[in-house]
């Protein structure tokens, strides 16, 4: 049979049935693929707008917006999960962080005047003295004058700001169950943090410093003088810790440093488990030397961190203890009953004796009487 012959070849509806149906396939798939694509350069393009015009965003409130909108780009194609994702899972977040930059305020409302005798006597008891900063100072030369391994430091310091909430975007888009995990984790660290900053403020050690005239290089600052960012002072003015100078104990930035390594832990190859160890410890040194925590701000962050970490785990294994014990009570074989023994046979053949233990006038106790079974 020829092409001629073929109903097929001859049906121009079948061909162009055809032809419409991959034509709106193919369409359909480059849709769904310029749309992220054009979403991402568009969010790319204004992000270096804002930053070259305004700064680096370094505040809690625009690093948050800013990660909502790298999320709208990467959600064009499933605007609604972004809509339910904002009410469901940002919003409480961006509600808690707006309520713990509130610290400061509710503790001067409330009365409570900063601290520094109990982590200052801690450090002296370990240290000597002398405060750690100012001997760590002295050790590495610091002399006022930037040298060039601080600059790392510094971008390590400065990524507190917005590392936590970039990885909590991105597990939102990419692992939404590893996501709620982590956000749990991190409103319960900032939950307990605002709390001891509310009832325990306390001084960092450049402020101590400062009031003992002791010569103390704050080493964020210098950075960011040198650098020249537009925010440096902003940020510096308002303090090292979200907006609160009176916040050091615990450390947050040493906190949430190891909450996302014990967090990451399982299951990360050993380069990553390396990386996330060396920015924790780097963390806690830039933390110390450039004056902004004393050592034991440092290791309160860490214990909150483990706490947290382990009070999680710690309910996850009794709630999966819950789980299988009702799953093993709906599976479980019923108990065996065993059946109920017969009654006694009667004695003598229909009679029963029934031994008399009364004192009935004309009837001897112990004595035995025979009645046949059904008499009255």
């Amino acid at each position: 049979m020829s092409d001629h012959d073929d109903p097929a070849a001859t049906s121009p509806g079948t061909d162009q049935g055809a032809v419409r149906r991959v034509s709106g396939a193919l369409s359909v798939r480059a849709r769904w693929r310029v749309l992220p694509a054009a979403g991402i350069a568009a969010f790319v393009v204004g992000s270096v707008v804002v930053v070259a015009r305004d700064g680096l965003l370094i505040s809690q409130d625009t690093v948050f917006l800013w990660v909502l909108a790298a999320l709208l780009a990467l959600s064009l194609t499933d605007l609604g999960r972004w809509r339910r994702g904002m009410l469901v899972d940002w919003l409480p977040l961006g509600a808690l962080l707006v309520f713990y930059d509130s610290s400061h305020g509710i503790a001067r409302l409330l009365g409570m005047r900063p601290h520094q005798a109990l982590q200052l006597g801690f450090d002296q008891a370990l240290f000597g003295q002398t405060l750690l900063a100012v001997q760590l100072q002295h050790l590495l030369h610091q002399t006022a004058g930037i040298q060039m391994w601080e600059y790392p430091l510094f971008v390590v310091y400065m990524s507190h700001f917005f590392v936590a909430l970039v990885i909590a975007g991105a597990l939102w888009r990419f692992s939404y169950s590893r996501f709620r995990q982590f956000r749990a984790r991190l409103a319960v660290l900032l939950g307990l943090g605002f709390l001891t900053y509310v009832l325990y403020p306390a001084y960092p050690p450049w402020m101590v410093a400062r009031a003992r005239g002791i010569p103390l290089h704050r080493v964020v600052v210098m950075v960011w003088t040198h650098t020249g960012l537009s925010t440096a002072s902003t940020l510096v003015e308002r303090g090292s810790t979200f907006d609160n100078q009176v916040a050091a104990v615990p450390s947050v930035h040493a906190a949430l440093s190891l909450l996302i390594l014990l967090f990451f832990w399982k299951g990360a190859r050993v380069w990553v488990r390396a990386v996330m160890v060396t920015y924790v410890l780097a963390m806690a040194f830039i933390l110390v030397y450039g004056g902004e925590h004393f050592a034991f701000d440092i290791l309160t962050g860490w214990l909150y961190a483990i706490a947290v970490t382990a009070g999680f785990a710690l309910a996850t294994r009794l709630r999966l203890a819950s789980m299988l014990a009702t799953w093993w009570a709906r599976v479980r074989p019923p108990p065996i009953v065993k059946a109920p023994a017969p009654p006694p046979a009667p004695v003598g053949g229909g009679a029963l004796v029934v031994r008399s233990t009364s004192d009935e006038p004309g009837l001897p106790n112990d004595q035995h009487l025979v009645k046949p079974i059904g008499d009255a």
